[in-house]
């Protein structure tokens, strides 16, 4: 989603280097319709930039998989143009995804769902073509009318069929962190321990940074400066959702690219959040949920969740964080 500070824990002066006989190998590569930062910590650099090229190649496999737009040929978009009931087959890894999604669409009770394609395509953000006024109502009720993952059903191995006309499906809340676990596990094959891909602020993390901490900045969505940062080591993946990058303000109301499923609108309740998740994939699903949610009705799912972890700026401005990362976590 959007994008976040990498702030190295520790100074890499040639001296450093020398002593630890590690370095950082940069790489910065635009995919998934934004820029992508790779940051290898190894001994090795020429394995290091092997594994770099390599995990991109993954991550732009699985942009080809996944994407909604331009003339790239996939069955998600095969899905999309289906009349209703007519069995798709999709790709092994879409099926897998549509399954994870549309159990987290439960768990979180529709907050995020991956089903809402004709409805982001009429608000225009996520095509760069947002109409810089709202959506009328009649319009928006209509689109909601035809979109939902209630509407979607598997009937077979790979098999998925949409029970209403106009459904389409579409991953972008969630396909992104999922390319970034792809990548991920590419840098793990070639021998990476320490590394982070961090694309537009959908990051995950592996290892550290020799003997100190990643240091991960989160931005404030209403000023220059940072909220603050988180100390992480480990494998964690961190993901900001916000309302200050994909939007436009109309009679003083701000309008942006996080829709609220079951109003059809940008959500209202929060103005980022952050979350800490085991991977990727999960990070930037639940992120979707907790803006729409705000930290009134999601700060209590998080503290009851194993190994998640939240930090939102609500609609007022208010920080509110959860336990886990209180001791890690360093306001400005």
């Amino acid at each position: 989603m959007l994008r976040l500070a990498i702030c190295l824990g520790c100074c890499l002066s040639l001296v450093a280097c020398q002593l630890h006989s590690k370095a950082d190998t940069k790489e910065t590569h635009f995919l998934l319709g934004t820029i992508v930062d790779f940051t290898v910590y190894s001994d090795n650099q020429e394995i290091a930039a092997v594994a770099i090229t390599d995990a991109a190649a993954q991550m732009r496999q699985v942009e080809a998989m996944f994407t909604t737009y331009g003339e790239t040929k996939n069955t998600v978009k095969t899905f999309n143009a289906a009349q209703v009931f007519t069995p798709v087959q999709l790709d092994a890894p879409v099926d897998a995804l549509l399954q994870q999604s549309l159990s987290l669409m439960q768990n979180y009770q529709g907050s995020f769902d991956p089903a809402l394609g004709q409805l982001s395509l009429a608000w225009g953000f996520s095509t760069g073509e947002a109409h810089l006024h709202a959506l009328p109502s009649a319009q928006v009720q209509a689109l909601l009318d035809k979109s939902g993952g209630v509407f979607v059903q598997r009937v077979g191995k790979g098999l998925w069929q949409k029970t209403k006309p106009g459904v389409w499906l579409d991953f972008g809340a969630i396909a992104k962190g999922y390319a970034i676990d792809m990548g991920i596990q590419t840098l793990q094959k070639h021998g990476v321990t320490s590394a982070i891909i961090n694309a537009g602020g959908d990051m995950r993390i592996m290892g550290s940074h020799g003997k100190n901490p990643w240091k991960i900045a989160i931005r404030h969505p209403r000023k220059v400066t940072s909220l603050g940062w988180l100390e992480v080591r480990g494998d964690n993946s961190i993901v900001t959702s916000g309302d200050y990058e994909r939007f436009f303000i109309e009679d003083g109301q701000r309008y942006h690219h996080i829709l609220d499923p079951k109003t059809g609108y940008p959500s209202s309740a929060s103005m980022s959040v952050t979350v800490l998740a085991p991977t990727a994939t999960l990070a930037d699903a639940v992120s979707t949920a907790m803006f729409v949610w705000g930290p009134k009705k999601g700060l209590p799912t998080i503290e009851n969740t194993a190994g998640l972890e939240a930090l939102w700026l609500d609609a007022n401005a208010k920080l509110v964080i959860s336990s886990g990362l209180v001791p890690i976590f360093h306001a400005l």
